[in-house]
């Protein structure tokens, strides 16, 4: 029987993100599974699909509109996840991920090619995440959530994406577009134009430290 554990899953096509799941890992209070299902195969989301006390889908090069058969897997389980009531984490494609299933509608924000950098997110007030507050985080991508789906609400914005976070108004189920997960390793893997990413590792960290306390093995 598989250990309860928080099963991170890394839809990478390129290179697995795997300094930012060592983070998660090494602080993480209790066991965690790493799958790459878009690169291995789905085997070991089935195989751990068992006593899953949380879900984290982290970000991909794939756009959630391709209906790639892996992403019907990743899908399934975080429906399955969020209606028991574990809680389900969604970053950049995993945010997406959540606004396509769940009924909004995920499009390029603009023309060309995808914008990455730094950008302010204003992050609302919640019993989650607690008062407001406002920070620097590290970007990559080119869709976005352009309609929120049906019983999500908006909780975090900024400048350049108006839907920057959501959050479900019934389920435990959020979505962050930006990379909350991201380490050094990220930075130099897709050459993010950012100098020094010291205050958006904490801040952003600091949100994604928030998600693993709500998780109860």
């Amino acid at each position: 029987m598989t250990t309860n554990h928080l099963m991170i899953i890394d839809p990478a096509v390129v290179k697995p993100a795997l300094e930012s799941f060592n983070r998660i890992a090494s602080i993480a209070p209790y066991p965690v599974t790493y799958h790459l299902p878009a690169l291995y195969g789905t085997t070991s989301l089935r195989m751990y699909n068992n006593n899953v006390r949380g879900v984290i889908v982290m970000g991909s090069a794939a756009s959630v509109n391709d209906n790639n058969k892996w992403q019907q897997d990743i899908s399934d389980i975080m429906i399955d996840a969020s209606s028991k009531g574990i809680p389900v984490l969604g970053l950049c494609y995993g945010h997406q991920l959540i606004g396509h299933i769940y009924g909004g509608k995920v499009e390029p924000l603009w023309s060309g090619e995808k914008k990455q950098g730094e950008r302010v997110v204003h992050v609302k007030k919640s019993e989650v995440w607690g008062e407001s507050s406002s920070g620097p985080l590290l970007y990559s991508h080119q869709d976005g959530i352009t309609k929120v789906p049906p019983g999500f609400e908006v909780i975090a914005e900024s400048d350049l994406v108006s839907a920057d976070a959501i959050a479900s108004k019934t389920e435990p189920v959020w979505g962050f577009q930006t990379h909350l997960e991201a380490t050094q390793a990220f930075v130099d893997d897709h050459n993010l134009p950012v100098k020094d990413a010291t205050e958006s590792f904490r801040f952003g960290h600091a949100i994604l430290d928030k998600f693993l306390s709500l998780i109860h093995i």
